[in-house]
């Protein structure tokens, strides 16, 4: 696990290029407190921080074949490393370490073009080919790894995180003008979705793509190399034992590849199905060697820890449960909003952060749960899917049902048993009406842009992002089910959950690893009738029924059908509470003026306690933005650290 950086025909003296990506490099230490290195050529200077986790002694990088016509720079993990060794090895490919990232680089000499069909992990990787003149630069996937392209039409910079770009350098500074439409988006989604950042000119790589830099004629090239496709495997699949057995082969493959490490592995361990069943296969592969690490807070409904004992007594592995207060909560806040490069407004990224923060004091590397919700229909809106069936010959029904559920009031709060039932009906309305396209669109928002856009400065079309959604599921294969979690896999996942556990973890030194998204697990859960993963019509709904099956069998029913709890801290209260002063510094007029992307009208003067009183949720985007705005366009993190300092009501 690392993080990389590069230019790519950058107009300029090797000293000057060299210098750049030095400072840029700086800018992602955390990512890589092991080591570091670079490598300066006039076409192209790449380099990397390293977080030493297979063949610590050997496996540094930027890593060069033996002429130095291919040099590689990588972030990631190949969990099938091992086994394409030996077969390149049969081949006659002889290697100098035992690192995975050798594994890709003799990948590349052997196969240039289709190097990643063969790779099982999670990568962003940068190879520059002396020989052919060129740079390919790939994201794994599912977008487990970050990267970021910064493009000025005759060069181009990469990062593995926004805030290693230089805003002021030429020819790069006209690319990071601030994207209003990203950012009222921001303010519905939590984060800036689909490829989009905060700048008009910087984009994320999408997942599962690889882009060709031609260095003699600067021409780019972008390619999707796979397509999340149902397995014709799980399609047969013909009753529940059947879903069970081929999930649980797959699923336990995937621990046991993500176990390969020099150093020990631990696991996040909140007591949902997801982590507990990735703990589980990993006990029974490594056992004695997995410990189990968890969070609580006195608020019973954001609290698991109960359960994570519970699960880690059921297995008898040690587990280690760090609980916070308000207090201790605020105190780390400034950490947990500083690991984000961009503005990201997902309340759980706190709890992660916690999380990330225990666990490193002792481990280096843990195992999550992450991508079981996408892959086997966990979440609560994929009830919608169901729910639209019986009228798809109806669709007029539909459609006025969905229109009167949408006049009850929208309230955005989970900390309040009658506004969460009144945040479900709103969701319901929006699921009801309209086209499949749509209705996905508009379940990936937590508030709709009509509602956020009173918060807005500025904005043109933040619609395009709607627009974008619903463009990728019209490209999905399979039911509507299916197609809704493939497109979830390939933005929602990645953007909001992966950017939560990638930033957090990293910010601590920690590799987090996600055994489900072994692209396998993921062809075949999402290949599976629907009556293994939403249920059937003559069964409650409660999702991921293969996995609830699983285990229920390994932890019997109390702990498998207990009501879902997501990840989160209460900031609803927070921001009631102890986060008051710092809104009302972060919301001031004068601050809001001075970056001109939050309205200082509604979120002013205390116009911000108006809005937690109805929205909540959509508050604390805003302020994650705010906070974002403070550090990257103001007076920097220092500044911020003050401000959050401020004591509450």
């Amino acid at each position: 696990m690392c993080g990389i950086v590069g230019v790519v025909g950058f107009d300029a003296p090797l000293d000057r290029a060299r210098a750049v990506v030095a400072a840029m490099n700086e800018h992602i230490a955390h990512r890589g407190p092991d080591g570091e290195g670079l490598t300066a050529h006039p076409d192209a200077t790449l380099a990397m921080k390293r977080l030493a986790i297979i063949d610590i002694v050997h496996g540094h990088q930027p890593m060069a074949n033996e002429d130095d016509s291919v040099v590689l720079v990588y972030n990631g993990e190949i969990y099938n490393a091992p086994e394409l060794r030996r077969r390149l090895e049969e081949r006659g490919v002889r290697f100098r370490t035992r690192s995975d990232t050798e594994v890709i680089l003799r990948l590349y000499e052997q196969d240039p073009d289709d190097v990643e069909r063969h790779l099982v992990g999670m990568w962003a990787f940068a190879i520059h080919d002396r020989k052919r003149r060129r740079v390919v630069i790939s994201r794994d996937r599912f977008g487990i790894k970050p990267l970021f392209i910064a493009d000025a039409g005759g060069a181009l910079a990469f990062a593995s995180e926004l805030r290693c770009f230089d805003r002021s350098l030429a020819p790069f500074s006209r690319l990071f003008e601030i994207d209003h439409d990203a950012a009222h988006a921001m303010v519905s989604w939590s984060y800036v979705p689909e490829s989009a950042t905060i700048f008009k000119g910087v984009r994320r790589l999408p997942p599962a793509s690889r882009l060709t830099i031609d260095l003699a004629t600067g021409k780019r090239s972008e390619t999707t190399y796979w397509i999340l496709t149902p397995s014709p495997e799980a399609t047969a699949v013909r009753s529940l034992d059947e879903a069970c057995e081929g999930t649980e082969a797959l699923l336990r493959s995937a621990v046991r590849e993500h176990l390969e490490s020099d150093v020990p592995v631990a696991t996040f361990l909140s007591g949902g199905i997801d982590s507990s069943l990735v703990t589980a296969y990993a006990n029974d592969i490594a056992p004695g060697t997995i410990k189990g690490y968890s969070i609580g807070f006195a608020e019973p409904q954001f609290d698991e820890s109960p359960y994570a004992r519970a699960t880690a007594e059921k297995l008898g592995v040690p587990i280690s449960v760090a609980m916070f207060d308000e207090a201790t909560a605020r105190a780390k806040l400034p950490d947990a909003l500083l690991a984000y490069d961009e503005p990201f407004g997902d309340s759980s990224s706190l709890a992660t952060y916690l999380l990330s923060s225990h666990v490193a004091r002792d481990y280096k590397v843990a195992l999550g749960g992450d991508g079981g919700d996408e892959i086997f229909a966990g979440y609560k809106k994929y009830l919608v899917v169901k729910l639209r069936g019986p009228f798809a010959s109806a669709p007029r029904v539909r459609d006025a049902i969905g229109r009167a559920l949408g006049r009850v009031p929208a309230y955005y709060d989970r900390t309040r048993r009658w506004t969460e039932i009144l945040r479900t009906v709103r969701r319901l309305s929006r699921g009801l009406s309209g086209a499949d396209a749509y209705v996905y669109a508009q379940l990936t928002q937590v508030a709709p842009l009509a509602r956020t856009a009173p918060l807005m400065r500025v904005a043109a079309d933040p619609q395009r992002f709607e627009r974008e959604a619903e463009a990728r599921f019209e490209k999905a294969h399979g039911t509507e089910l299916q197609r809704t979690l493939a497109c979830d896999l390939g933005s929602t996942l990645c953007n909001d959950m992966l950017v939560k556990v990638d930033r957090a973890s990293m910010a601590c030194h920690l590799e987090a690893r996600v055994p489900f998204l072994d692209h396998r697990v993921a062809e075949f859960g999402v290949g599976l009738p629907a009556a293994y993963s939403i249920g059937d019509s003559a069964r409650r709904w409660s999702g991921k029924r293969v996995l609830r099956a699983l285990h229920e069998r390994r932890f019997g029913h109390a702990l498998a059908n207990r009501k879902k709890q997501g990840f989160g801290v209460p900031v609803e209260k927070w921001l009631r509470g102890p986060f008051d002063a710092a809104c009302e510094r972060l919301f001031a007029r004068s601050v809001l003026d001075r970056y001109g992307i939050l309205s200082s009208t509604e979120l002013g003067d205390g116009g911000f306690r108006r809005w937690i009183g109805e929205a909540p949720m959509v508050v604390w985007h805003a302020f994650a933005l705010a906070a974002w705005c403070e550090v990257n366009l103001g007076d920097g993190a220092d500044a911020l650290r003050e401000m959050l300092s401020t004591q509450g009501r």
